[in-house]
């Protein structure tokens, strides 16, 4: 992260200009981030937030901080009148757009920068609206499902029957395998375009299958991956441009999973999964990418119940 102050006295300089607002996220002497803009009173004596900064330490990043703290600013600012909020943020900056529409922000102009103006809510800034120029417009949130695990656990089978779910209470919902989204050869030799070149090319055609289903009217995507990183997870949140997203890991024993890849491959894709899995060992139960695990040991549809329970999403489809 950056210096706050970072000229002497600047810092208390600013906190003491009446329409300073700051906010910090901490424990104890342990910064984790901050944000910090103005409350602006303007001619027609109405008022408008500006957030000028937002930042979130990197090692403390995927925890809700940024949002917390954007949260605290608008409810802040709406208390004291402010009716709308505006910030500016890279064109490029994939993860701060992302926060910015699933909180409301409507997007007002492109280039090298974007800008997003909400419309605050004196009681609850978690039902702000997006506004452009003057006008309000609605922004429909995104939520997105990421379904984790090892080749053969069921990742595909369980992605389709939550779609089922969804769609059946009426929801515009986008399945995608992501395997499908990367059959390319012949593989590319050992190097830096080696190994990751695949993972790369899910991630970058899944953005644009998602673009082209969310211009479709999609609101929810369950998409079937295998995710073995925190920075791999980051990669695909990018990749889902305005969604909330969950990562859910199925986990099943090594026999089940020897079982399923029997029932659905042959030949050297067989030989190829059933040699991983016995390299890798039993599949993990959990790791640090996922926001839970499910054990998939039931039908089809009761996991997809799980999932959306655990998900926060049981709302949707009740």
């Amino acid at each position: 992260m950056g210096t706050f102050g970072a000229v002497s006295g600047g810092g208390q300089a600013f906190l003491r200009s009446p329409c300073a607002l700051a906010f910090v996220a901490s424990d104890g002497e342990e910064i984790f981030g901050w944000c910090w803009g103005h409350h602006l009173i303007r001619p027609d004596a109405s008022s408008m937030l500006y957030l000028h900064r937002l930042e979130v330490a990197q090692e403390h990043r995927r925890r809700g901080i940024g949002r917390a703290l954007l949260r605290a600013f608008m409810s802040a600012g709406a208390q004291a009148g402010a009716s709308r909020m505006l910030l500016t943020t890279g064109e490029a900056n994939v993860p701060a757009r992302a926060l910015y529409e699933s909180l409301g922000g409507g997007l007002a102009a492109q280039g090298p920068t974007v800008s997003y103006w909400f419309l605050l809510q004196p009681d609850a800034t978690a039902s702000a609206c997006p506004v452009s120029g003057s006008e309000a417009v609605q922004t429909p949130g995104y939520r997105a499902l990421l379904l984790n695990g090892v080749a053969g656990v069921g990742k595909s089978t369980v992605a389709e029957a939550v779609g089922r779910e969804l769609t059946g209470a009426g929801h515009v919902t986008a399945v995608v395998d992501t395997d499908l989204l990367a059959q390319f050869g012949p593989p590319p030799s050992v190097g830096p375009a080696g190994g990751g070149v695949y993972d790369e090319l899910k991630c970058v055609n899944l953005a644009s299958v998602w673009a082209n289903f969310r211009a479709a009217g999609a609101r929810f995507v369950v998409a079937a991956a295998v995710i073995e990183s925190v920075a791999l997870r980051e990669r695909y949140t990018q990749s889902l441009a305005g969604c909330d997203v969950r990562v859910v890991r199925l986990t099943a024993d090594a026999d089940t999973v020897r079982n399923r890849l029997r029932q659905r491959d042959t030949g050297p894709k067989l030989e190829q999964h059933l040699r991983a899995l016995d390299r890798h060992g039993p599949p993990p139960t959990e790791t640090a990418v996922e926001d839970f695990t499910v054990r998939n040991d039931r039908t089809p549809a009761d996991i997809a119940t799980e999932i959306l329970v655990r998900a926060g999403w049981a709302d949707q489809v009740s």
